[in-house]
């Protein structure tokens, strides 16, 4: 059975990370692991992170584990063709994060998922020159009983497939060498699947 986001949207601007809400995330689903990080940015993510105009304040990122224990990752159209990732969505400035979560869980697999841990939050600085932006992730280790994920049609979303666990960092290292334009994207993106791969093998 789904599990329902019990949180509500609201008007106001919620902060980028905020401490009420990951106590209360924290009584649902456990303690997170904390962590903060500082990226050098490059001309890639100037561009995304710097955006005056930027409908989110953070991410969920969602590890959903299957009956067989293994771990749904996915790629894009616009991905080199050895790039896989975990799911991840947007958290809107006046949304809560309990409800993004349940909001990408849906767009972006259509699964029916229960929480198993609150693993983490990572709270990045960006650095270009002597600029900073801020984001952070929420990440989430769900699971689900059967099915396949099956994106909206509207998410541009190539392809599925489940991976062990222990593949997370060879996933990770994928990301942490692209090279190119979007470099910097794979730094960042490689860092909640260090997490992920340390609190599922712990």
């Amino acid at each position: 059975m789904t599990q329902q986001a019990s949180s509500t949207v609201s008007r106001k601007r919620r902060p980028i990370v905020s401490e009420v809400e990951i106590a209360i995330l924290s009584r649902r689903y456990g303690a997170p692991v904390r962590r903060s990080v500082q990226i050098q940015a490059d001309q890639y993510l100037r561009r995304h992170r710097w955006r005056a105009d930027s409908d989110r304040r953070a991410e969920v990122v969602f590890a959903i584990e299957d009956p067989r224990g293994r771990i749904w990752v996915h790629a894009k159209r616009h991905y080199p063709s050895h790039i896989y990732r975990l799911p991840s969505g947007g958290v809107n400035w006046d949304e809560t994060v309990e409800h993004a979560l349940f909001r990408e869980i849906d767009e972006e697999t259509a699964m029916p998922v229960k929480v198993e841990r609150f693993v983490g939050v990572i709270d990045y600085r960006f650095r270009h020159v002597d600029s900073f932006a801020y984001f952070a992730s929420y990440i989430f280790h769900l699971r689900c009983d059967s099915g396949q994920p099956h994106p909206h049609a509207d998410e541009n979303i190539s392809v599925f497939r489940a991976v062990l666990p222990c593949q997370l960092p060879q996933i990770a290292a994928d990301l942490r060498n692209m090279i190119g334009d979007r470099r910097g994207w794979g730094q960042f993106r490689a860092i909640p699947h260090d997490l992920v791969y340390e609190r599922l093998s712990g």
